[in-house]
C-alpha cells in the first residue's frame, strides 16, 4: 500500500468514526434533496453564515419543525446572527428559551456577553462576563472570558482591574505570556510603577527573549537605568537577552553606559570577556582571561575564567592545551557540577587525537570519581568502543560482553549486543555477526539497535513481506473505543458541531486531566476525539501514554493496533507538499516532527526552539532570508505550514551539504553544522554507526538514534516495497573496504 492508499484508508476510517459519532448524537436521518435545513447545514459548515441563516429560517417555516429533532438549530441561528454582526438579535437569540441547551448554557451566556461588548454596551458586557464566571467556574471559556475582560479594562485604562486579570491569565498554559507581560509593562509605565515595570520586563527578557515585546521591555529598562547601575542579577539577565538575540553592539553600549556612571564591578569585567567568547573572538577572550585572572577574587569568577580558558583553546584548535586546562579545572574544582562532564570531554578529545590509551584512563577516572554521574554508562560503552577504534575487536567484544552481564535496561543490552555483532563483522565472521543480530531482532520497534538488527538480518523480499503483514494488521484490524465512550464526549461534539473545532479542542483539553485515572480504553477514545478535532499533539500524547503505561514491556505484536497512532501521518498535506518541493522524503520530515515536538504546533523548548520542527529564531531568520520571506514575528513559527516550510527546507539544505547522509544532516539539525564538520574531520569514517556513537553530545547522539529509527519506520510504512538505501540487506551493507590497522581509523 503506497502513501496515497495509506492516507485514503486512514481517511475512510476517520470519517466513519466521525459520522458514527454525529449519527449517534444527532440522529441518522439522510438529507433529502433541496431540503433547506440540510442545505443550511452545508452552508454553516462552510462558514457561509448569511446563507445558512436564511436557509435555517426557511426550514423553520416548513411543515415539520427540524428543531424538534435537532435542538441545536436555534443555537446555530444565534451563532449565525453573531457571525454576521447582528449583535442585538444575537444577544436576544442566545438568551431565548429555544436556544438553551442544558449542556451548552455557558456558551449561550458567553456569546451573549460578547454580543453586548460588540454593541459597545460595556457596562452590561462586564456584568454578564462577571456573572458568567460565577455561574461556570469550570467552563473552558473562562480563559477566553478573562482575556476579553482584561483587554477591556486595559482599553478603558482601568489599570487595577487590568493588572488583576492579566496576572490571572499568566496561570494559563495556552496564553501568549510574552504578550501579557508586554501589557503589564505598559500598565506599569502608565501608572509610573517602576517596581512592577522592572519585575515584568526582566521576566519577559529572561523567559521570552525572542518575543516581539522583549525589545519594548529592554527599551523601558534602558530608560530606567540610563543613570543607574543594574543590580548584578539583573545585569546578567539583560546581558543574556542581548547575547541570545546577537545584539553585540548594544552590549558594548550597555557596558559603556554602566562604566560612565561608575560601574566596574567584577561582574561587568567578566561579562566583557564572556561577550568576546560569544561573538567568537576566541583569541581576544583567551588573552583577556589570562591577563585578568588574578584580578578576580571570587571563586565563581575564577571557575568561569578557568573553564573558558580551556574552551578558548579548544575553539582555537589547540586541543592539547585544551586537554591540559580541562584536566586542571577538574582537579581544581573536583566537586563542581561540571567536573564529571569535563572528564568526559577530555576523554573524547583524547580519542580525537588518537590517544586511545589516555582516553581510557580518563574514562576510568570518570567512573571511579563520579560513579553516580549520568555519563558513567556511556563511559563504560566508550571504553569498549576505544578498543574497536584501534582495531582490537576481540578486546572490545570481551569488554562489552562483560558489561552486558550487568545491563538491566533493554536499551543497553541491545546496544552492547549490536556492537558485539559489529566486531564479528569486522573479523569477517558472517555467521557470528548474523547470530548476534538475531538475538535482538525479535523486538524490532524497541529501539534503534533492535530495528536496525532486524532489517539487516532480512533480505529485501523478507522485509517486504513483513511490512505487508504489518500494514495489513494496522489498517484492516481497526480498533475504535469511541462508540463505547461516546456519551462522555457529547459536549465537545456538540461544541464542534455548533462553534467549530477551536472551541471543541478547548473542551478536550479541559478533559485531559481525566486521562490520569481513566482506563486505557477510555484514554484511547480521548485520543480518537482529539484526532477528530485535529488536536494532534494532544492525541499523540494520549496514545503514547497508553503505550508507555500498558504495552512498553510487552511484545510488539501485543500493541500493533497502536502502531498507526504512534507513527501518525498528521499534517500530511504540508509534509507531502514540502517533501516534493525540496525533493526529500516525507518520512524524514515526519520523523523529525515526532522527535522534536510530538506533533504539538504551539510549543517552545528551553532553548527557545519553536513549533513542530523546533526551529530557533536565528536559524529561522537565516532560512527566511534565503527564501525571501519576511519573518517579523517569531510567533509565525507556531503556524504548522510555515514551520514545516522552513524546517523541511533546512533539512534539504543539510542533506545537500552532506551529500544525502541523513546521519550527518540530523546531527547538524540538532547541534549545528560547524560541530558536525569538526566531528567528521576528526573521524574519517564511512560507518554511520561509528560516526553516531562518536558524537560529542549525548543529546545529539540520542537525537540521531531516535530520528533514524522513526525515519526507517515511516519509510517502510509509506514505501513498503522500497527498503531505505541506508539499509540495503546483508551482505551488501558490510561489504565495505577492509579495516586498515596501520591507518588507525576507518578508511
Amino acid at each position: 500500500m503506497g502513501l496515497q492508499g495509506f492516507r485514503a484508508h486512514f481517511s475512510v476510517i476517520y470519517l466513519a468514526i466521525a459520522m458514527l459519532a454525529v449519527d449517534l448524537i444527532f440522529g441518522n436521518q439522510q438529507p433529502p434533496g433541496n431540503d433547506p435545513y440540510f442545505e443550511g447545514i452545508r452552508s454553516y459548515e462552510a462558514g457561509q453564515y448569511e446563507q445558512a441563516l436564511q436557509l435555517f429560517r426557511e426550514a423553520l417555516k416548513g411543515k415539520s419543525d427540524p428543531a424538534l429533532r435537532y435542538p441545536q438549530l436555534h443555537l446555530k441561528i444565534a451563532y449565525c446572527l453573531f457571525r454576521t454582526e447582528r449583535y442585538e438579535e444575537a444577544a436576544a437569540a442566545f438568551q431565548s428559551d429555544s436556544a438553551r441547551i442544558d449542556q451548552l448554557s455557558d456558551y449561550a451566556d458567553f456569546f451573549t456577553a460578547r454580543s453586548r461588548l460588540a454593541l459597545r454596551d460595556t457596562s452590561t458586557a462586564l456584568r454578564e462576563f462577571n456573572r458568567f464566571k460565577e455561574l461556570y467556574p469550570q467552563s473552558p471559556l473562562i480563559m477566553a472570558a478573562d482575556s476579553i475582560v482584561a483587554n477591556l479594562h486595559f482599553d478603558q485604562k482601568a489599570w487595577p482591574a487590568a493588572i488583576a486579570y492579566y496576572q490571572q491569565l499568566l496561570r494559563y498554559v495556552e496564553m501568549d505570556k510574552g504578550e501579557i507581560y508586554g501589557k503589564l509593562i505598559h500598565v506599569a509605565g502608565a501608572t509610573r510603577n517602576n517596581k512592577m515595570l522592572q519585575e515584568h520586563a526582566f521576566e519577559l527578557l529572561r523567559k521570552y527573549p525572542f518575543h516581539p515585546r522583549s525589545a519594548e521591555a529592554y527599551g523601558e529598562l534602558s530608560r530606567i537605568y540610563a543613570q543607574r547601575l543594574y543590580p548584578q542579577s539583573k545585569l546578567r539577565t539583560v546581558f543574556d537577552y542581548l547575547s541570545q538575540t546577537k545584539q553585540f553592539e548594544e552590549i558594548d553600549r550597555l557596558f559603556e553606559a554602566q562604566q560612565r556612571i561608575g560601574g566596574q564591578p567584577p561582574l561587568l569585567r567578566w561579562l566583557k570577556i564572556r561577550k568576546l567568547y560569544l561573538e567568537e573572538s576566541y583569541q581576544a577572550a583567551l588573552q583577556a582571561c589570562q591577563e585578568q585572572r588574578n584580578s578576580f577574587k571570587g571563586s565563581d569568577y575564577l571557575r568561569e575564567i578557568d573553564l573558558h580558558i580551556a574552551r578558548c583553546y579548544l575553539r582555537l584548535g589547540f586541543t592539547e592545551k585544551a586537554i591540559e586546562e580541562y584536566d586542571a579545572f577538574q582537579k581544581r574544582y573536583p566537586n563542581d557540577a561540571l567536573a564529571g562532564e569535563v572528564l568526559w570531554v577530555i576523554a573524547w578529545l583524547c580519542e580525537e587525537r588518537e590517544n586511545i590509551d589516555q582516553a581510557r584512563d580518563y574514562y576510568k577516572r570518570l567512573v571511579v570519581q563520579y560513579p553516580r554521574y549520568e555519563f558513567v554508562p556511556e563511559a563504560h560503552f566508550r571504553f569498549g568502543l576505544s578498543f574497536y577504534r584501534q582495531g582490537d575487536f576481540q578486546s572490545a567484544r570481551v569488554y562489552w560482553s562483560s558489561a552486558l552481564e550487568d545491563a538491566k535496561d533493554p536499551f543497553w543490552a541491545s546496544r552492547y549486543k549490536y556492537w558485539i555483532a559489529k566486531t564479528w563483522s569486522r573479523e569477517n565472521d558472517s555467521a557470528a555477526y548474523l547470530a548476534q543480530l538475531r538475538e535482538i531482532s525479535p523486538e524490532p520497534f524497541g529501539n534503534y539497535y533492535n530495528l536496525k538488527a532486524f532489517l539487516l538480518t532480512k533480505d529485501g523480499q523478507q522485509i517486504r513481506q513483513f511490512v505487508d503483514s504489518l500494514v495489513w494488521e494496522v489498517h484492516y484490524k481497526q480498533v475504535s473505543y469511541l462508540p463505547r465512550y461516546l456519551d462522555v464526549f457529547r459536549r465537545p461534539l456538540l461544541v464542534q458541531d455548533i462553534f467549530g473545532e477551536q472551541y471543541a479542542r478547548s473542551e478536550l483539553n479541559r478533559m485531559a486531566g481525566e486521562a490520569k485515572t481513566a482506563g486505557w480504553e477510555m484514554v484511547f477514545a480521548m485520543g480518537e476525539m482529539n484526532e477528530r478535532m485535529q488536536n494532534f499533539g494532544r492525541a499523540y500524547r494520549l496514545y503514547r501514554k497508553i503505550y508507555d503505561e500498558n504495552f512498553s514491556q510487552k511484545d510488539w505484536q501485543a500493541w500493533i493496533f497502536l502502531f498507526k497512532y504512534l507513527y501518525p501521518l498528521y499534517f500530511n498535506g504540508e509534509v507531502n507538499q514540502y517533501a516534493r518541493r525540496w525533493n526529500i522524503t516525507p518520512a524524514s520530515i515526519w520523523a523529525i516532527i515526532k522527535k522534536e515536538s510530538a506533533f504539538e504546533p504551539y510549543i517552545t523548548s528551553y532553548a527557545n526552539a519553536y513549533g513542530l520542527m523546533q526551529i530557533i529564531p536565528p536559524t529561522a531568520n537565516r532560512l527566511s532570508g534565503s527564501l525571501g520571506v519576511d519573518l517579523k514575528d517569531v510567533r509565525r513559527l507556531f503556524d504548522p505550514n510555515f514551520n514545516i516550510f522552513l524546517g523541511s527546507y533546512y533539512l534539504s539544505e543539510l542533506l545537500k551539504r552532506y551529500e544525502g547522509n541523513l546521519y550527518y544532516a540530523l546531527a547538524a539539525y540538532n547541534a549545528g553544522e560547524h560541530r558536525v564538520d569538526r566531528w567528521r574531520k576528526a573521524l574519517n569514517t564511512e560507518d554511520d554507526d561509528f560516526f553516531m556513537e562518536n558524537i560529542e553530545f549525548e543529546q545529539t547522539r540520542s537525537y540521531v538514534r531516535g530520528v533514524m529509527m522513526f525515519y526507517w519506520t515511516y519509510h517502510l510504512l509509506i514505501h513498503p516495497y522500497k527498503v531505505p538505501e541506508d539499509l540495503v540487506p546483508f551482505p551488501e551493507k558490510v561489504a565495505r573496504e577492509p579495516w586498515l590497522p596501520e591507518a588507525g581509523r576507518f578508511k
